[in-house]
Parts: structure tokens; C-alpha cells; sequence
């Protein structure tokens, strides 16, 4: 079965730990079987056990297990209360056991950039249990029971929002920041939903659908929760003695140090300059890139006073920038690193109201576990993503269900996958007529064919999969250099397999060069498999 990629090396935690301590598989298989002698018990020290362990998902006996553990200076209660892999220390710095608020928000994205710079060797990936928790996690979170309004208003209103006290005045609640749950709003013409994620600065419509859930009295009201299993609370009349956390005052436009609509302006443009760069010159160009932008948003995060409607845009933009790391990662066959972002974005989302993000986060998630061949966490993730889209616009609807059509695709489910494009080419027509995101301005008919194409190679069926392949080739937009060099490659690979090698021949040497503008490790993963057509004399 044709994927786009594969991992170069192992994700397991296990070969995380080997990397971090230069240890080979028989290097590692000594230290366990030194460390078991000392703990009583004779072992071999046999390479074998250990590529087992990390490629074969077997799991070590529990002698191997504490010998280890011993090694590396883990408590043997670690292995009680975590079963393998999840004891070992390989996913430090993931956005585990965070309140799903501001501060847990901020203090992700600080793991995120503190472990940027160690990220020479990859970081593993939470998959099976491990990315069902994260998912877990997500719906415990988004699912967190409402409380009703009891702060006061705010001394200035948000120039986005109602005047404070009066109809449709933001509702307020404390964090460990004293920082306000975003999104919910009260009002004689609104409905909260228990649960629910409507965008910011968006009134809910009486009757209109905003997710799963029905529509409750009106003295309830949606809020963010800070955390699996502690609801929010009401925030207290002034700040706290010893607060670090400033009065807010009136903002002033321009003001030295103001964070202020036009520097909001020109981060959220930055952020989609980005992603053209990424276009064209692929994920490895902008990385960097991105890291710098993220630590700048995050500083502002840090500056006080500020408003509600001013930290709900960096929060968004901070997610923004999440979103495009994880992808430009996983372009570079930074698999783990990737992972890391799109969990970290989806909290940044969460605490900034924007579920059509969360959408493409989950989505990122989903389509990386296709590329590095987990079609079951792909699903997982991608399903996900279709619950997140609820409420969201058409063609927000429309990338999730691709998302999941590519998920099945790769799972070998030929009926999943059909009836998923099918939702994905129904959402994206009704689309034609609503706004989307601007981050979203790369999705339309022709990369609908083209993940399309994909997932019908995935399936083994290259003859549907070449003229979805070649009308997404026709229409795409000639500045989108790296999926174009990706798209060729792969059109090149139905050609070939259907019989038409001259035209594989021409379409593998059209993807060849443009891939010297924008080299990536799935580009040369797909170049490669195509070496036959490219080094034939014809």
C-alpha cells in the first residue's frame, strides 16, 4: 500500500531514550542486563530483545523493566502507576496534566520553546493509548460543566465587546492568572450552550446549532474550563494580595509598549506570510521562523495590562503559529516535534474560542499519522477533528472530513473512505457561498482532488486516483511549489502503475525539479521511489 512517508527511524519512547543517551541496541541491552545483576537476576545481553521491544510493540518482562527503570533513576513506583511504555521519560515537556486555561495554555508553549533547540535526534510520538489520551483529554475539557455568571464586569470595555454590565457583556471567570474564561455571552437574544465552543466575538443565534449538544436556559452560560475536573470560579471582587497581575486600564492606542490592534494587525499578517513562505519553499525554510514568532507572541502574553479581546488575538495568532510549526515539522520529518506543536496549539485554541483551528490542529494530527503509517491513530485524531468542526463554516466542515476520508483511506476502509470524501466534496460546494478562516486559503477543489487522489493510492485503485491527481496538477496555484512538486511525484506513481510509463517519465523529472526549490524529506521519499523512471535512458 502506497503512503506518502514513512518514519526514518523508530518513535517508540524506548528509542527516544537510547538517542538521548547514545546508546545502540546492544549498548542498551548491556546496561539492562549489568543493572538486572545488580538487582539479583541474570539476563543476556541480547540486541535482539531491545529492536523487539522498540519495533515489534512486545513488552519487556518485568525483571527488564526494573533493571531499566534502575538505569535510569526511575522509582520502581513509576512502573506501578504507569504501565510501558508510558513510565519512561520521554515525553517531557508535553502539555500533560495542564489546566485547559490561559496559564496552562502559556505554560505549554513554554515546554514547546524551552525544548525547542533539542530537537537535533526527534522526540518520540504519542501513539495508540497515548494519542487516545490526548483526545481524552480534549473532550474532557471541551465537555467541562458551565457555572453561572457571578464576576463583575470589567472597568474598560473590550472595543470588540458590548459595554460591560450591559446585554452580551463577556462573562468572567478566574484562573490561576485571575484571567477571564473566553467566549461566553449573556444577553436577551443569545442561548449558551453547556459545553460548547462558539468562536470569539460571536453572538449565538437563538435555534442556530452550535455543536452537539442542545441549546440550555439562558441562565446558563458556556465558559472555559481550567482543567479536567475543576470548575471554573467566579472571579474575586479585586485582585488577590500579592497578585502579579495589574488593574487594566484604558488601552491607548499607540502608546509605547501598547499591545494594540496594529501590532495584532501586522502579527496575524506575519503568520500568514509564513505560511505562503511554507508554499513555496517548504516547512524546513519557515521553522526558525516560526519558533521566533511564537516566543515574541508569547512575550506579549507576558505584558500587562491587557484586555480580554487583545489576549484572545494573541492567543489565536500564538495557535496560528502552532499549527504552522507542527506542519512545517512534519514536512521536515520531525515527527515528534510536529506532535508537540499541534497538541500545544490545540490548548492555545481552546483558551482562545477558536474551534476552526482546533479543527485544523486535529487535522494535523490526523494527516501526520497517515504519512508515518498509524492509519488507526489517524482515524482517532481525524474523528476528532469532525467533532470539533460542529458549528464551524463549510469549508472548515470540509477539511475535516477529508482529513478523516485520508484516515480511512490508509486503514484499507474503501466504503469509510467514500462516504467521507463524499461529505468533504458536499461541504466544500456549500462553501462557495460563506467566509472561511484566512489561514484556510490553500484548501479548495483542486487539493480536495489531490487528497482524493492520495488516499485512492493509498487503496491500491491508481486508476481513479490519476485523473483526480492530474485535475488537482491543472488547477492548483503554480505559487504552491512544494505540493506541486509532491502532486507530480505521485501522479507520476499512477501513471506508472496504470501502464503509461512515458508520461510517468515526463511528470517524475516535472516533480525532480521543482524540488530543487523546496527540498523535504516526504519530497524525497516520493522522488526516490520514482528512480527507475528518472534514471531510464527514454
Amino acid at each position: 500500500m502506497a503512503r506518502e512517508g514513512t518514519p526514518a527511524a523508530s518513535t517508540h519512547p524506548l528509542a527516544y531514550v537510547r538517542r538521548r543517551h547514545g546508546w545502540s541496541y546492544q549498548d542498551l541491552a548491556r546496561v539492562i542486563a549489568d543493572h538486572a545483576r545488580v538487582l539479583g537476576v541474570p539476563m543476556a545481553a541480547r540486541r535482539e530483545k531491545v529492536w523487539r521491544w522498540e519495533h515489534w510493540g512486545v513488552v519487556p518482562e518485568a525483571d527488564s523493566q526494573r533493571a531499566l527503570a534502575r538505569a535510569l533513576g526511575i522509582a520502581p513506583r513509576e512502573l506501578e502507576l504507569h504501565p510501558w511504555p508510558r513510565w519512561l521519560p520521554a515525553h517531557t515537556g508535553m502539555p500533560d496534566g495542564l489546566p485547559w486555561d490561559v496559564d496552562g495554555s502559556c505554560a505549554a508553549l513554554d515546554a514547546l520553546l524551552d525544548d525547542a533547540a533539542d530537537d537535533s535526534r526527534g522526540f518520540p510520538i504519542a501513539e495508540g493509548i497515548g494519542l487516545r489520551n490526548a483526545i481524552a483529554d480534549w473532550d474532557t475539557a471541551v465537555a467541562a460543566p458551565c457555572v453561572p455568571p457571578s464576576a463583575p464586569s470589567d472597568p474598560v470595555p473590550d472595543r470588540a465587546l458590548p459595554a460591560a454590565g450591559g446585554p452580551g457583556a463577556p462573562v468572567r471567570s478566574a484562573g490561576p492568572r485571575g484571567s477571564a474564561l473566553r467566549g461566553g455571552r449573556t444577553g436577551p437574544d443569545t442561548r449558551a450552550v453547556p459545553g460548547a465552543w462558539p468562536g470569539p466575538d460571536v453572538r449565538a443565534v437563538p435555534g442556530a446549532r452550535t455543536g452537539p449538544r442542545s441549546a440550555a436556559p439562558a441562565s446558563r452560560v458556556a465558559v472555559w474550563p481550567v482543567g479536567p475536573g475543576r470548575g471554573a470560579q467566579p472571579a474575586p471582587p479585586g485582585p488577590a494580595p500579592g497578585s502579579a497581575r495589574r488593574a487594566r486600564v484604558p488601552e491607548q492606542v499607540g502608546a509605547p509598549g501598547t499591545v494594540d490592534s496594529g501590532v495584532l494587525d501586522w502579527l496575524e499578517a506575519g503568520a500568514l506570510g509564513l505560511r505562503r513562505l511554507d508554499d513555496r519553499l517548504g516547512g524546513s525554510a519557515v521553522r526558525h521562523r516560526v519558533e521566533a514568532d511564537l516566543r515574541l507572541v508569547r512575550g506579549l502574553l507576558e505584558r500587562q495590562p491587557q484586555s480580554p479581546a487583545i489576549e484572545r488575538r494573541l492567543l489565536r495568532v500564538a495557535a496560528d503559529l502552532a499549527q504552522l510549526g507542527g506542519w512545517a515539522a512534519t514536512d521536515g520529518g520531525r515527527y515528534g516535534a510536529a506532535q508537540r506543536h499541534y497538541l500545544t496549539g490545540l490548548r492555545l485554541a481552546h483558551a482562545a474560542g477558536d474551534r476552526p483551528l482546533a479543527v485544523a490542529l486535529w487535522g494535523g494530527l490526523a494527516l501526520q499519522a497517515v504519512i508515518t503509517g498509524h492509519p488507526q491513530d489517524a482515524v482517532a485524531a481525524s474523528e476528532a477533528a469532525v467533532r470539533a468542526a460542529g458549528g464551524t463554516p463549510s469549508a472548515v466542515r470540509a477539511l475535516a472530513a477529508i482529513r478523516l476520508a485520508r484516515a480511512h483511506a490508509a486503514l484499507g476502509a474503501e466504503g469509510a473512505f467514500r462516504r467521507a470524501a463524499a461529505e468533504a466534496e458536499r461541504r466544500l460546494d456549500a462553501a462557495e457561498s460563506e467566509s472561511a478562516p484566512p489561514w484556510l486559503y490553500g484548501f479548495d477543489t483542486a487539493e480536495l482532488a489531490a487528497q482524493q487522489g492520495l488516499a485512492l493510492l493509498d487503496l491500491g485503485l491508481p486508476y481513479e486516483a490519476r485523473p483526480l491527481l492530474e485535475q488537482a496538477l491543472a488547477m492548483q496555484d503554480p505559487c504552491f511549489v512544494r505540493d506541486r512538486a509532491l502532486y507530480s511525484a505521485r501522479t507520476a506513481q499512477a501513471r506508472a502503475l496504470t501502464g503509461d510509463h512515458d508520461a510517468a517519465r515526463s511528470l517524475a523529472r516535472d516533480a525532480a525539479r521543482l524540488a530543487r526549490h523546496c527540498t523535504t524529506p516526504r519530497l524525497t521519499q516520493a522522488l526516490d521511489a520514482l528512480t527507475p523512471l528518472l534514471t531510464s535512458p527514454r
